[in-house]
């Protein structure tokens, strides 16, 4: 698989050019200017940056144990949303991290993701601070960093000790700085702050003086250490001191520490709550200092999520916020955009010294290198929403935030793990080969149909929506929503598309077709695939409109941007070849209707013209001819046919008749047709079409009687049935040999 990005401005440490990249595999083949050599795959990138990919080495998964909060899968996709390929997951799980088993559990779960998870084990066991771990386990195992992050190490000989230990054995010792007898259960930085609210507060001397233990112990035994989460001036003059006299220390800090002060807990919202917490104006001002002088080594974002139960009292709620997702903007944001910093610098404090530190290979954007970078929009504005997110929580203390700086797509070793198809487009010829790339690569011939009807909904998420937003059109959007990410993240896996059917959303409203956009976006956001199933068909500049609309995008005030913007769309063409040209433009797909499987179709669809073809051949045949320009590698046109699987004869017909021509096949199941019918749709390859089911997937969980909780368990169940009862019909799924 080569891939040809273009027009990019690619960033390094040290300076900037624009170039385009192409990748081979899992390796980038050239890097420079105009790029011609053959690419299965295309995009434009003009007003984009390439970054090499970012490494966080401070997040919170909370798997195993609470998974809850977040798990590995929904971490590592917030990571690669965020332009992360690398993270290091703290130690504070149930169990703790303090065995090769749970690490190594860790790792092997996160494999498939792309993300690389190097779990950081604790210092001592399970982290009571009473019993140094075992260290030669660890080194055995590949452990890179120890930590008992969440906590200090309250004995200072215990530290001194793991210092001097790790001193030999290379791992990189974190330390959470903080005097717990200072804190004292406090909840907030102590200030004026503190004392307007009426709560207990944190004073700064308890990050202070850990921070000069800890450099004191490092530099008894010529150990390195590395301080975690910097957020006073006090420290960061201590580091900053200590770097001077040839100590080895390293720190890092997080953005919400150079951007916000002890004043967004004002209004009392718990997701302004971590540890440390935000502090004075002088402090930001300190650590924004200490990040331009060198003296902060990289920045992190101490993802720690939790549950909004859990965040919903400010007095009780545990510390921790989000940060994965909004940490390049954040960053970009305050230290670039506003702070004046060179961008480059980005490079080294969010990629470069982060996998330095932990002793892994650098991401880099040249010949011959792993394929590890991100694409940005560094001119892009926009304002941050914790319901668009892919990790499971949404305590972030940016929400509501206006940042620039969006990352639009990931790679890891070649692959593309995020994409946001609304910014970054393909501009080679239009065809289905993404869509027949993801059927091989799950190898499942099926697209799951997501037409949620109220009554389809389990009755646990409708009340929730309802208590939230009251019985009207939002809560009942918002239920389509919700149920819809259930069956999302249950099935992404092992299903390559989603169909939603516009209507289904439409009819309640702004907030129904606002559920419809966010629908395309998650599924996308999981590397699904999108047909929208909307049916358009008008001529010229309207069907113009509404191909912007669905597949491609508009001019907003000088800047293109994607309404909707879906991989795929029906139409109906029965208006000729003025409906369907405007599509084509677009950079999508489309599925025309020519036998549809409602029993009615042959009314119209059947009846013969004077030529003796019936009106269905000859639409067949309009679709061979709209494509013929753009055949994809697969033998297969950007304009696809709607064929019921409730014809089955039809079916075959068509597939012998239009050779270039993908299908989608509605009607399997519900509608009475079946896995013997719709094999006749597929070609030698075990390619050519794709089968849809909706309620039968959307309602599995009433079929089989289980709890409703159970509906996206279910659903699954029903897929990966689906998937056995048509792929033993037909050939073994797999690329044609001359590709």
């Amino acid at each position: 698989m080569r891939t040809l990005y273009k027009n990019l401005t690619v960033y390094s440490e040290n300076d900037s050019v624009k170039a385009d990249i192409l990748v081979d595999g899992e390796l980038i083949s050239r890097v420079g200017e105009n790029i011609t050599e053959e690419a299965d795959l295309v995009y434009d990138c003009s007003g984009l940056s390439a970054f090499p990919a970012l490494c966080d080495i401070h997040v919170h998964f909370r798997d195993p144990g609470l998974t809850y909060k977040e798990d590995i899968v929904s971490g590592c996709a917030a990571a690669a949303a965020g332009g992360f390929t690398a993270v290091a997951c703290m130690p504070n799980t149930k169990p703790v991290c303090d065995s090769a088993e749970t690490a190594l559990y860790m790792t092997e779960k996160a494999a498939p993701t792309g993300v690389k998870v190097y779990p950081v084990c604790s210092v001592t066991k399970g982290m009571i601070g009473a019993e140094l771990s075992d260290f030669d386990e660890y080194i055995k195992a590949g452990i890179k960093m120890i930590s008992d992050d969440g906590r200090p190490v309250e004995n200072a000989e215990l530290m001194r000790k793991t210092l001097e230990m790790t001193n030999s054995n290379g791992m990189l010792v974190a330390s959470h700085c903080e005097d717990l007898a200072i804190i004292n259960s406090g909840i907030m930085h102590k200030g004026k702050v503190s004392e307007a609210l009426g709560v207990k507060g944190m004073d700064r001397a308890s990050e202070d003086s850990i921070t000069a233990r800890e450099i004191a112990l490092a530099d008894s035994c010529g150990a390195r250490i590395h301080i975690c989460h910097v957020s006073t001036k006090g420290s960061i003059e201590i580091i900053r001191d200590a770097k001077k006299r040839g100590i080895k220390v390293t720190c890092e800090t997080a953005p919400h520490y150079f951007m916000f002060t002890e004043e967004k807990l004002l209004d009392r919202d718990a997701d302004c709550r971590m540890n440390p917490p935000l502090r004075e104006a002088s402090d930001v001002l300190a650590v924004l200092e200490g990040v331009r002088d060198g003296t902060v080594d990289c920045i992190v974002t101490d993802h720690a999520p939790h549950s909004p139960e859990e965040k919903a009292d400010f007095l009780t709620a545990p510390n921790g916020v989000v940060g994965l997702e909004t940490s390049f903007a954040a960053s970009y944001t305050a230290l670039c955009k506003n702070g004046g910093l060179p961008v480059t610098k980005l490079v080294t404090l969010m990629s470069a010294a982060p996998r330095r530190l932990l002793g892994i290979d650098e991401a880099v954007i040249k010949e011959g290198a792993r394929a590890e970078f991100m694409i940005a929009d560094l001119n892009r504005e926009w304002t941050v929403d914790p319901s668009e997110f892919a990790s499971k929580s949404r305590n972030s203390v940016f929400k509501g935030e206006t940042l620039t700086g969006k990352v639009v797509l990931t790679v890891s070793a070649g692959r593309e793990i995020y994409k946001n198809p609304s910014v970054i487009k393909r501009s080679d010829s239009m065809s289905f080969d993404r869509l027949i790339e993801k059927i091989i690569e799950t190898q499942n011939p099926t697209v799951v149909g997501l037409d949620p009807k109220l009554e389809y909904i389990p009755e646990f998420i409708k009340d929730k929506c309802v208590a939230k937003h009251g019985a009207g059109l939002k809560a009942a959007a918002a239920a389509l929503y919700k149920f819809n990410k259930g069956i999302i993240d249950a099935v992404c896996d092992v299903v390559p598309a989603v169909k939603p059917q516009a209507a289904y959303y439409e009819m309640y409203g702004y907030h129904g077709v606002k559920a419809l956009y966010k629908t395309i976006r998650y599924a996308q956001s999981k590397g699904m695939y999108v047909i929208l199933d909307g049916k358009r068909n008008d001529i010229g500049a309207t069907m113009e409109a509404y191909s912007s609309a669905y597949l491609g995008s508009t001019d907003v005030f000088g800047d293109r941007t994607a309404a909707f913007g879906a991989d795929s769309l029906t139409v109906n063409g029965y208006l000729g070849t003025d409906g369907i040209a405007p599509a084509l433009k677009t950079g999508g797909s489309i599925f025309v209707l020519v036998k549809t499987s409602n029993k009615s179709s042959g009314e119209l669809q059947d009846r013969r013209l004077c030529d003796g073809k019936t009106i269905y051949e000859t639409m067949g045949d309009m679709c061979e001819k709209w494509g013929a320009d753009n055949i994809g590698s697969y033998g297969y046109s950007a304009v696809g046919a709607v064929v019921g699987a409730t014809y089955p004869a039809m079916l075959a017909e068509m597939r012998e008749k239009l050779p270039h021509t993908f299908f989608l096949v509605p009607g399997y199941g519900a509608q009475g047709g079946g896995a013997e019918g719709v094999a006749v749709g597929f070609d030698k390859n075990g390619l050519g079409a794709i089968v849809n089911s909706s309620r039968a997937v959307m309602c599995a969980y009433k079929k089989e009687g289980c709890d409703e909780r159970e509906y996206a368990a279910a659903a699954r169940r029903e897929v990966l049935r689906m998937k056995e009862d048509i792929t033993s019909h037909i050939p073994p799924i797999k690329a044609p040999e001359s590709n």
